[in-house]
């Protein structure tokens, strides 16, 4: 067939042409050649990693003309009536369309006939998860006394909804993704073959969006072949996607960092007219963002030239990549995707610190260095002064941190501050983690709240950048373990006195520990 789709026209015949699935493959084959076959199988694994696939060839392996063998032949009456989904003994059922117990117990009687030609009567239930709880009942009966010429082969993507009874009477495999350099090598193979003119930068692509599916990365590839009609190169790929170039894409980072506005707005306007993906985008971003972090904590190419890496301060970088992965998450809630993209770069570009000791040019303002404020006249306002040498004003460090929120405005930003947890404090720059627990306090107008709070504390301006991560001591949860021992304090004494124990028997009283509260409470 001419016009065949390529995820089907290259489509394992024989398990040697699968790539990757190595462990499932050679324990059926070990079966096979052991006669150590199961009854029941199940292949659970996301989409396209070859499920469906192994179920047919393993059934080809069991009913091949040839005999029962590991490598069967794919040329008999029996292999391409298979492979065609026309085998009378090899039953195949989808689970998704077929939910009715009527279904499976027709089904369940069916497997008491002997096979017609075969020596055996497979039953393959893809999405078997699908099925309803009556449909899993009428199933367990003969899984749990199989014919001898029965096989059952179920498949699905979600394994944690089949009923632990059916799971446990399977041979369950667990079917990995594929690998970036198996989606490679195995696509390469195939333009190769279909002499397919690409560039390495779409392969590439592809196996990345195709996320371990070789079904989705040869369905992407169809895509950008009918759209350049027979080529693969990565600018119309670009276009099929909806992502911007790498290129692109350091030109905006650059410019969020170097706080230049003008240049984002422009790479904004033109993401716009070329109606990109926004959710691509930002999943391009958050990829970016975790190379430069890679670089810089592991120093990979070490002989490479003057980088980002070289100039962002890596936990200003993991903020930004938060950033960037709760926009992709929060994209769907707002008014549009356009404004959720946008509402995410502008809260990248106010996240970078007003005085930037990392600023790509590696030119800090001087009008806003804290020697500028020192030198400047009496008659600027107050909280431009530099007042950090007053005793009246604290000093922030990881150790008084409870002590510095104990003396913020009561408020949600106060709120906020109780339930972070100081990660470190240098050159102005506060970086606090927040449980997920209070992740909806985590946004602009609180922090800017709390920065103007702590002006108020400790004389200075400081950035607060926040990211969610597990939290163990933070100030609301020091008091609550404070307020738990005082109560357990205030509990046994009351318990513990003569007098009101007397008290108690005379009028049969009783103590109502949850009334009781510290003095300190």
């Amino acid at each position: 067939m001419k016009n065949q789709a390529l995820a089907r026209k290259w489509r394992p015949k024989n398990f040697d042409s699968i790539v990757g699935q190595e462990f499932a493959i050679q324990a059926i084959k070990n079966s096979i050649q052991n006669e150590r076959i199961h009854h029941a199988y199940l292949f659970s694994g996301t989409r396209g990693v070859g499920k469906t696939t192994i179920a047919r060839i393993f059934a080809k392996c069991l009913n091949c003309q040839t005999g029962v063998t590991d490598t069967p032949c794919c040329e008999c009456s029996s292999c391409l009536e298979i492979d065609q989904s026309k085998a009378i003994d090899v039953i195949e059922l989808d689970a998704a369309s077929n939910t009715q117990v009527d279904n499976m117990r027709e089904l369940m009687e069916n497997a008491n006939y002997q096979p017609t030609s075969s020596p055996y009567k497979v039953f393959i239930i893809d999405e078997v998860h699908m099925l309803s709880k009556s449909s899993f009942n009428a199933m367990l009966k003969t899984l749990e006394e199989p014919p001898a010429h029965v096989i059952f082969i179920l498949a699905t993507t979600d394994p944690e909804k089949i009923p632990v009874t059916v799971v446990s009477r399977c041979l369950h495999f667990n079917l990995m993704q594929m690998t970036n350099e198996e989606l490679i090598g195995q696509l390469k193979k195939i333009f190769d073959e279909e002499k397919i003119n690409y560039d390495e930068p779409a392969v590439d692509m592809i196996a990345q969006f195709a996320e371990g599916s070789m079904r989705d990365a040869l369905s992407l590839a169809d895509r950008v072949i009918n759209y350049t009609n027979g080529e693969v190169i990565s600018e119309k790929l670009q276009t099929i996607l909806g992502i911007i170039s790498k290129d692109t894409t350091t030109d905006l980072i650059e410019a969020i960092v170097n706080n230049k506005k003008e240049v984002v707005q422009s790479i904004l306007s033109t993401i716009k007219t070329a109606n990109l993906s926004y959710e691509n985008i930002l999943k391009t971003l958050s990829e970016r963002f975790y190379d430069i972090s890679v670089e810089q904590t592991f120093n990979e190419n070490p002989d490479r030239k003057k980088s980002m890496a070289d100039v962002i301060d890596p936990k200003l970088l993991q903020t930004l990549y938060q950033i960037t992965i709760h926009g992709l998450k929060d994209l769907p809630l707002a008014p549009n995707p356009y404004v959720g993209f946008v509402m995410t770069v502008i809260r990248l570009i106010n996240f970078m610190p007003n005085n930037n000791p990392n600023n790509m040019s590696l030119e800090p303002n001087k009008e806003t260095q804290p020697n500028s404020i020192k030198k400047s006249n009496s008659t600027e306002e107050p909280e431009k002064k530099n007042l950090t040498s007053d005793d009246s004003f604290i000093k922030i460090n990881p150790n008084n941190w409870r002590q510095v929120v104990e003396q913020l405005k009561h408020g949600m930003a106060k709120t906020l501050a109780q339930n972070c947890e100081i990660n470190s404090f240098s050159d102005q720059q506060l970086y606090l983690a927040v449980d997920d627990k209070f992740k909806h306090l985590n946004n602009d107008k609180y922090i800017n709240i709390l920065e103007s709070s702590l002006l108020e504390l400790t004389g200075e301006r400081v950035r607060v950048f926040i990211q969610e991560a597990e939290t163990t001591q933070t100030p609301a949860h020091e008091k609550s373990l404070e307020d738990s021992e005082a109560l357990k304090h205030a509990t046994n004494s009351i318990k513990s006195d003569q007098n009101l124990e007397k008290i108690l028997n005379e009028f049969e009283g009783q103590i109502i520990e949850e009334t009781i509260k510290p003095i300190n409470h």
